[in-house]
C-alpha cells in the first residue's frame, strides 16, 4: 500500500488507529458512487484490504511494534491526492501480476470492480479538488499540488498500460484514464460554472440590471485569473501554461454570456457599457493588469464579441450619441443666452467678465471624446467627425445670436459686459480646438475655427468701435493743412479718449484684453495711414514736406507711448509711420527710391495706388520722378523678402 511518510512514524495504538480509519472511510463513504444497481459500496475499504492482503500475503494487520503505514482512505481525507493514487497505481500493478497466476478467474474479476470502484471513489476527490482550483489558497494549494501530481501520474500509468497492450493484448478496463485529456473537460465546466452562478459583488449597485450582470463575469474574470496567477500556477507544471489555459477558457465564456446578452438589443447606456468592456476594461483593467500581463497573452485571446456584433453595436452608439450631444451643447448655451436677453449683467470673477459657455460646452465634448476613446474602435473617427459638426454647428448658432444681440444693442444696456464675458469663451474655444491634435480631423477643426473667427470679429469689432466712432471728428483733422498749422494738440486729444476707452476694457480676461489692444493698435495706426493717403494736403516746399514728415513721427511716438504704457506687443506697428514719413521727407530722387524700396520689402502688401497717393504729397517731384520711383513695385517681392517675414498691413488701408 506504500511506503510510511517520515511524518507518521512514530506508533500509535489498535484502538485509535481503528478510530481513525473508521472517521476516514465515514468521508470515503460520503463521496463513493454508487454501482449499478444503486448500492453504495460500503465496504471498498475491507475489499481493498482484503486485495492487498490476497496480493501480498506478507502483510499484516497494524501493531503496537511496528511502523504503520495510512491506508488509502486516510490519504484521501487528508487530501494528500497523489499518494492514494500512488497506492491504487501500485495495487493496480500487484494486482495484474496476481491475476496471471490466479486460477479463480471470477475471484480475479471480482478483484478488478473493486479496484474500479476504488477508482471512481479517487476521480471524484481528485477533479472536484481540480474544480475547485482558484477558489483555494494557503494550505489548501497543497490538495490541489497533490491533485495535479496524481495526473502526471496517470498519465505515466496510461502510457505503461499502452505500452504493455502491444505486447500482449492485454490493458485493464479503465485504461487508458487520459487525465489530462479530462482536465480541459473539467476545468471547462468549472469556469462555465462560476460564469454562471455569480452572487451579488460590491459596486453594482447602482447599475442597471444588464450592468451588473456585465459587471459581475467582469469581476469574476479578473478576480479568478488573479488567483491562477498567485496560487493554481505553482501547482501546476510549467508545460501545463494553465494560466493562458484558463484565460482562454474564461475568455470563451465571458464571450457567449455577453454575446448572448446582446442578441435581445440594448439601450444606449448599456449599449456603451458593452462596448466599453469590449474595446477597454477587458483589454486595459484585466488583461493589462500588472499582475496578469506577464503571464497571459491577452492578444491570442481576441476580441469578446464578434466583428459584426462589435460594428453593429457602434453604429447604434455613434447614431444615439449624435443627437444628445446636439442636445448637452444646446443646453449649455441657451442657459447663458436667456440671461442676456433678460437684461442680467455677466457676473465677475476675480474682476474680470465671465461667461460659463465655453466651460460647459467643452466639457461635454470632452466627455464625449472620453467615452468614444473607451467605447469605439472603427467608428471613433466618424464620432469625431459627428462631434466637431455639432460643435461648429453650435458656434454658428452662437455667432449669429451675438450679432442679434449686438444688432439691438440699444435694447441690452449689457451689451457690452455680455461681449466682453463672451471673448473669452471664444479664446477658450480657440484653445481647445487647436490643441486636441490627435483627436479631430484638421479639416473639421479649420473648419470650426473659421467660423470662431468670424465670431472673434464680431465681439472685436464692437468693442474697438466703442473706441473708434467717438474718435471719428479727430481723425478727420489729420493731415490736413488745419494739422498742420494748428497749435491745437489734434492727436493728444485722440490719445486721451482712446485712453479712457483702453482702461474700460481692463474688464477682460488679461488674453482677451491682448487681443483687443493689438486690434486697436493696429487701426490707429491704419486709420492714421490711411488720411495720409486721402490727398487731402499737397506740398510744395522741402521744408513744409520736412514739417509734416516731423509731425507725423512726433504722433506716432505719442501713439507708441500709449500702446506701450498698456503693454502692446505690436512692436512692428512702431516702425510704419517713420518709414511713410521719411519717403515724404527725401527730396534725393535716388534716396526716394531706395527708401521706397525698404518699404515694400518691409510692407509687400503696399500698392501702385498707396504709393500714388503718398508721393501725391509731394508736389514738387517731377513726373519722371515719380514713375521712376513706381518702377520699384515692378520688381520681385519675393527678392525683396527673402530674407524678412514680412506684415501685411497696406492690404487693410483703402485708397481711393
Amino acid at each position: 500500500m506504500g511506503t510510511l511518510p517520515a511524518e507518521t512514524t512514530n506508533a500509535r495504538d489498535s484502538a485509535g488507529d481503528a478510530l481513525a480509519k473508521d472517521q476516514a472511510m465515514e468521508q470515503l463513504d460520503d463521496l463513493s458512487p454508487k454501482n449499478k444497481t444503486g448500492k453504495c459500496k460500503k465496504n471498498l475499504k475491507g475489499n481493498i484490504l482484503g486485495l492487498i492482503r490476497k496480493i501480498n500475503p506478507k502483510t499484516k494487520p497494524n501493531s503496537d511494534s511496528s511502523p504503520q503505514a495510512l491506508t488509502f482512505e486516510e490519504y484521501l481525507k487528508l487530501r494528500r491526492i497523489s499518494e492514494a493514487d500512488q497506492q491504487l497505481i501500485s495495487l493496480e500493478e500487484k494486482l495484474d501480476r496476481y491475476a496471471d497466476g490466479s486460477e479463480n478467474q471470477e475471484e480475479a474479476l471480482k478483484e478488478e470492480e473493486e479496484l474500479k470502484l476504488a477508482y471512481e471513489t479517487f476521480s471524484q476527490d481528485l477533479w472536484t479538488t481540480i474544480a475547485a482550483g482558484v477558489t483555494l489558497s494557503g494550505e489548501e494549494l497543497k490538495r490541489l499540488a497533490s491533485a495535479v501530481r496524481s495526473i502526471e501520474q496517470e498519465e505515466e500509468r496510461d502510457k505503461k498500460c499502452l505500452e504493455e497492450k502491444e505486447r500482449n493484448g492485454r490493458i485493464p478496463q479503465w485504461r487508458p484514464r487520459e487525465c489530462r485529456k479530462e482536465l480541459d473537460t473539467v476545468l471547462q465546466k468549472a469556469v462555465e460554472q462560476r460564469m454562471e452562478d455569480i452572487l451579488e459583488v460590491m459596486g453594482a449597485e447602482n447599475l442597471s440590471s444588464i450592468k451588473q450582470d456585465i459587471f459581475k463575469m467582469g469581476k469574476r474574470v479578473k478576480e479568478d485569473l488573479l488567483s491562477v496567477v498567485m496560487n493554481v500556477k505553482s501547482c501546476y507544471p510549467e508545460g501545463y501554461d494553465i494560466c493562458n489555459v484558463y484565460a482562454k477558457l474564461y475568455h470563451i465564456a465571458f464571450s457567449s454570456q455577453l454575446k448572448k446578452i446582446t442578441e435581445f438589443g440594448l439601450g444606449q447606456e448599456d449599449c456603451a457599457y458593452v462596448l466599453g468592456w469590449v474595446h477597454n476594461y477587458y483589454q486595459n483593467d484585466i488583461l493589462k493588469h500588472r499582475d496578469l500581463e506577464k503571464e497571459i497573452d491577452g492578444k491570442s485571446s481576441g476580441s469578446l464579441l464578434p466583428e459584426d456584433v462589435i460594428k453593429q453595436l457602434e453604429s447604434q452608439y455613434v447614431s444615439s450619441r449624435e443627437s444628445e450631444i446636439k442636445q448637452w451643447l444646446s443646453k449649455a448655451v441657451g442657459n447663458e443666452v436667456t440671461k442676456w436677453m433678460e437684461g442680467e449683467i455677466p457676473e465677475q470673477m476675480d474682476g474680470f467678465y465671465h461667461s460659463e459657455i465655453a466651460i460647459d460646452v467643452i466639457q461635454c465634448i470632452v466627455g464625449a471624446v472620453k467615452e468614444a476613446k473607451e467605447v469605439l474602435d472603427e467608428e471613433f473617427g466618424n464620432m469625431m467627425h459627428v462631434v466637431m459638426w455639432a460643435l461648429q454647428e453650435l458656434l454658428e448658432r452662437y455667432k449669429k445670436t451675438l450679432e442679434d444681440f449686438i444688432k439691438d444693442k440699444e435694447k441690452h444696456k449689457n451689451c457690452a459686459a455680455v461681449i466682453k464675458a463672451n471673448m473669452f469663451n471664444c479664446k477658450q474655444f480657440r484653445d481647445y480646438i487647436e490643441k486636441t491634435n490627435d483627436t479631430f480631423e484638421a479639416e473639421d477643426k479649420e473648419k470650426c475655427l473659421s467660423v470662431l473667427s468670424g465670431l472673434e470679429d464680431t465681439g472685436y469689432r464692437y468693442l474697438a468701435d466703442l473706441m473708434h466712432l467717438p474718435l471719428k471728428p479727430y481723425y478727420k483733422v489729420l493731415i490736413t493743412q488745419e494739422w498742420l498749422t494748428s497749435s491745437k494738440p489734434v492727436m493728444d486729444n485722440i490719445l486721451h479718449l482712446a485712453e479712457k476707452h483702453i482702461h474700460e476694457f481692463r474688464k477682460l480676461k488679461p488674453c482677451c484684453f491682448q487681443e483687443l489692444l493689438k486690434r486697436l493698435h493696429f487701426e490707429v495706426i491704419a486709420e492714421y495711414s490711411k488720411r495720409i493717403m486721402k490727398k487731402k494736403i499737397k506740398l510744395k516746399s522741402e521744408q513744409q514736406q520736412t514739417e509734416m514728415a516731423e509731425k507725423i513721427c512726433d504722433d506716432n511716438r505719442k501713439i507708441q507711448e500709449l500702446f506701450t504704457r498698456y503693454e502692446s506687443k505690436e512692436d512692428w506697428l512702431h516702425h510704419v509711420l517713420p518709414k511713410v514719413a521719411e519717403v515724404i521727407k527725401l527730396q534725393d530722387p535716388s534716396m526716394i527710391v531706395l527708401e521706397t524700396a525698404t518699404l515694400v520689402r518691409d510692407y509687400p502688401d503696399i500698392s501702385e495706388k498707396h504709393l500714388s497717393a503718398l508721393l501725391h504729397i509731394k508736389a514738387n517731384l517731377p513726373s519722371k520722378d515719380v514713375k521712376s520711383i513706381k518702377k520699384v513695385l515692378q520688381m520681385k517681392k519675393e527678392d525683396l523678402n527673402s530674407c524678412h517675414s514680412a506684415k501685411s498691413f497696406f492690404a487693410l488701408v483703402p485708397v481711393r
